[in-house]
């Protein structure tokens, strides 16, 4: 076992050389990159298909299938005369080929073919179905190729074919409820016209939702029938069976008989992301199944094809359109900040076996051979890394993927491949020749400098005019709109690069006039590193836009949903006492209002009124003053109570309209008839939106005191109270109005934001947002280790001559801090352009809940919250850096160097 552990253990150190503890660092840092890459669009997959298949449940069973029907004359127009039962199957067949051919998850052996024949009275049933009825009963006859495999016999035997000498008899059979309503068992005889139904078995269906038992509203189980002169008759289904089927056609009448097909959908395996080739693949085959000809002779015959999924699927994959444009921006950003991590992981190593590089470039290695030797112990570390990282995010978020998630995943693994070969060859090149002068190589680098920074801002430019221009709605666009903040990052990041020497300069020249070192020593150390901050401050400006961003669009999200709230309800909390037997007297409206939480209350009495040569609509009584004050406490627009204000006697009652009254109502002065006893003659003097509680439609709002003094009840209680008690409310209302519904904002709000999509969204926004943050505090790590040998040099001379830990922790901070403050004013202006660039061209509709859309803004509270907390998180950093330097001693630092 010694011997085992020996070996793998040279052979780590022949793959790792003098780098082993970086390599598994490296190695780890690799695994959480490729999780995080792999594992954003699986979850974000998996969050939108479960709100598309809680979509599809809502559905009833007939939706999740398509019907395609025609009348018998059309059909049997073809054939000349009665046809044979197989002639349907002949149809089904060609149809179910048509919609296979389009794409659709057509339900193997669950299609079936159907004829009904029209409704007609019948004689002979019992006195549940005949007593109370304003008509005799009538029943339809139908006849389904599958009857057997979808209903088990509960008594009795299945229909056959009449034997001869019986005259015009149909064997039937009927389903319990049927059976019971009808007054039917086996042997029952009922008379249709100049037919017989004679009754052989009860039949129980196997799945009483299903599209088979719902398509046609009587199959199952019997149902009323309005008559013209009131009152209501019973209708019923019978089944015959395939035997039966010309006798169906020679006794009954065939004028409204109509055919049909139906093609159950399997569609509880899908994904979001196929939700819109199930909507195309629908489309299609409704088209393709829209007309028969094989099976009709070679004659087309036109039929008609519907499903129920059509408006479903349309409004799903409008809706997961925008939830995408939202939730990609941060996929494209956390795999690029988790590449740009593993860079710096790499760069690490690679300064971890600097020496053993240099030796063995010393003895003659040649740059490919130091090349092939960092990338074989690179290979060793980050491909299994890699493959457990993916692995894990397999196991973690199940329910399928996509090719993003691939993509990302290998293009940090192609980082990490690349990124030692990378870091070891740029070090030791330049040692493989005599350098030229100082001035020349300043002055090529500066050329080269600024030659990549304008192509990295044109380019990124150009990509952002040209997203501006199409907008997140355009294929083209997809793939822009996910790297958004990745293109916005990288001018923010030139130019905060650019800026960074003038500003440390700056500090610098003022912190010469102090007494005290550590301050200067510690700009002076950040002044001299500014070749090893191009991709911290990229990462941490990008970590910054994308947190900011996610924290904007979550606010902008609760925005929607709270004014959402508002629009349903009106307020905090109406009681409608309608259906209450007790009266909403004013000595329950003071007990409501003095339920804790409840600053303001009003009563509204909502009747029917009819204006002169106009349609009834909606009036709603209140008290002027009351109601303007509760309506000043919402979001709605200010109540015009002076409109309402006392008119001399005789004048016309002024009254509020919303839109559809005013249109209906006109502003001339008309009668109002307000119940049944009082007549008002009003004059349109104001407009509202609407009054909370009253269904929407033509509302009225008429003063109170137009009545008299006997105004009617009111009907409903509004209140309003940022900590309004729902509970003690609730026991009030039930106390004193049994009976009566409470509606509260707070309900109807966390409603909103329990939905599928609305709540899986949010988790996303916030789970990226962490990660970046997390991501972003790795970032500064590795920044922080990467000049750790030369600051704990400095540190230990320092000490040596006297400096304190409160010093040594200062120049950290001194060190460090412009870095961490450069790349915040460049994530925050990032986020700041991001939200003005995307921010109008995203859908938040989804997220809401509602269907309504709301603009993405800039937030100055997030993003300094974002800021604050980067601050935070480098502080805590450079304190760790801090704490583990003074843990090692002086001495020993300066021993070693």
């Amino acid at each position: 076992m010694s011997r085992l552990a020996r070996g793998l253990r040279n052979g780590w150190t022949a793959l790792t050389g003098t780098g082993a503890a970086a390599s598994v660092s490296l190695g780890l840092l690799v695994l959480v990159c490729v999780f995080v890459a792999v594992a954003g669009p699986r979850d974000s997959l998996s969050v939108r298909s479960r709100a598309f298949q809680r979509s599809l449940a809502a559905t009833t069973a007939l939706a999740r299938s398509v019907v395609v029907t025609i009348d018998y004359t059309t059909y049997d127009a073809v054939f000349n005369g009665p046809f044979r039962a197989y002639g349907l199957g002949g149809a089904r067949d060609e149809l179910a080929w048509k919609l296979a051919r389009s794409g659709l998850p057509l339900t193997r052996g669950a299609d079936w073919s159907g004829l009904a024949a029209s409704y007609m009275t019948v004689a002979g049933a019992g006195p549940r179905a005949v007593h109370g009825a304003c008509g005799p009963p009538e029943m339809e006859v139908l006849y389904r190729d599958t009857l057997a495999s979808n209903a088990r016999l509960a008594s009795g035997r299945l229909p056959t074919a009449s034997p001869p000498g019986q005259g015009a008899t149909l064997q039937v059979a009927v389903t319990p409820a049927t059976a019971a309503r009808f007054g039917l068992r086996p042997g029952s005889r009922l008379g249709m016209g100049g037919v017989v139904l004679l009754v052989t078995g009860i039949i129980q269906p196997r799945d009483a939702g299903s599209a088979f038992w719902t398509l046609d509203p009587d199959a199952a189980a019997p149902t009323q029938n309005a008559c013209k002169g009131g009152g209501t008759s019973w209708l019923g289904g019978v089944f015959v069976s395939t035997a039966e089927f010309p006798a169906v056609q020679s006794l009954l009448n065939t004028f409204r008989m109509q055919l049909t097909w139906d093609f159950p959908l399997s569609v509880s395996h899908l994904t979001a992301n196929q939700a819109a080739a199930l909507q195309a693949s629908l489309t299609k085959g409704l088209t393709l199944a829209s007309q028969l000809y094989y099976s009709t002779g070679n004659q087309p015959t036109n039929v008609y094809t519907s499903c129920g999924l059509t408006s479903t699927l349309a409004a799903f994959v409008q809706e997961d359109s925008g939830v995408q444009s939202v939730l990609g921006l941060l996929f494209v950003s956390l795999a690029v900040m988790g590449g740009v991590a593993v860079l710096l992981g790499a760069r690490l190593v690679a300064t971890h076996r600097n020496s053993e590089f240099t030796v063995m470039r010393a003895r003659g290695a040649s740059l490919r051979q130091l090349a092939l030797l960092a990338l074989r112990g690179d290979a060793a570390v980050s491909l299994p890394a890699a493959a457990v990282g993916a692995a894990v995010a397999v196991v973690l978020t199940p329910g399928g993927g996509e090719r993003l998630e691939w993509w990302l995943g290998g293009a940090v693994l192609l980082v990490a491949l690349a990124g030692l070969p990378l870091a070891v060859v740029s070090t030791h090149r330049s040692r493989a020749r005599k350098p030229p002068p100082p001035k020349v190589t300043a002055r090529r680098a500066a050329v080269r400098r600024l030659i990549v920074e304008a192509t990295g801002v044109g380019l990124t430019v150009g990509a952002l005019a040209v997203l501006h221009a199409q907008g997140l709605g355009t294929t083209s666009g997809d793939l822009l709109s996910k790297a958004a903040p990745v293109l916005i990052a990288v001018p923010a990041a030139i130019v905060v690069i650019r800026c960074y020497p003038v500003l440390v300069c700056w500090l610098l020249r003022l912190a010469r006039a102090r007494r005290g070192v550590t301050v200067y020593v510690g700009l002076a150390r950040s002044a001299g590193s500014l070749t090893g901050v191009v991709l911290p401050v990229f990462a941490l400006t990008l970590g910054l836009a994308v947190v900011s961003f996610g924290a904007m669009v979550h606010a902008a999200v609760l925005r929607g949903q709270v004014a959402a709230s508002w629009q349903q309800t009106g307020a905090d909390a109406v009681v409608d006492a309608t259906p209450s037997y007790e009266p909403l007297d004013l000595a329950t409206q003071r007990k409501i209002a003095q339920v804790p939480g409840v600053r303001r209350s009003a009563a509204v009495a909502v009747l029917v009124g009819s204006p002169a040569n106009s349609p009834a609509l909606s009036v709603a009584v209140v008290d002027p003053a009351q109601f303007a004050a509760l309506v000043a406490d919402t979001p709605a627009p200010r109540f015009p109570a002076a409109a309402l204000t006392v008119r001399h006697t005789g004048a016309p009652v002024p009254v509020l309209a919303n839109d559809a009254a005013a249109a209906q109502v006109g502003g001339a002065i008309t009668g109002l008839q307000v119940g049944l006893q009082d007549q008002l003659t009003i004059r349109v003097a104001g407009r509202v939106s609407g009054v909370p509680g009253v269904p929407p439609g033509a509302v009225l709002v008429v003063p109170a005191w137009a009545f008299g003094a006997t105004p009617p009840p009111p009907t409903l209680m509004l209140a309003v109270g940022p900590s309004l008690d729902g509970r003690a409310l609730e026991s009030v209302v039930s106390r004193t109005l049994p009976g009566a519904t409470v509606v509260l904002r707070s309900h109807v709000l966390a409603g909103l934001a329990a939905q599928p999509l609305p709540h899986g969204g949010s988790v996303a926004l916030v789970a990226g947002a962490v990660t970046a943050a997390g991501l972003a505090m790795v970032v500064l790590l590795i920044a922080l280790v990467l000049s750790a040998r030369t600051r704990e040099l400095t540190l230990a001379r320092l000490t040596a001559m006297g400096l304190s830990h409160t010093q040594a922790r200062w120049l950290v901070v001194a060190e460090s801090l412009p870095l961490v403050v450069a790349a915040v004013v460049g994530g925050s202006a990032s986020a700041w352009v991001l939200a003005r660039l995307i921010g109008p061209s995203l859908n938040l509709s989804p997220l809401t809940g509602t269907g309504t859309g709301v603009p993405v803004r800039a937030e100055p509270v997030a993003l300094a919250v974002a800021a604050a907390g980067l601050v935070v998180l480098a502080l805590a950093a450079m304190a760790v850096q801090t704490l583990i330097a003074s843990r090692r001693g002086a001495a020993r630092a300066l021993r070693m160097e």
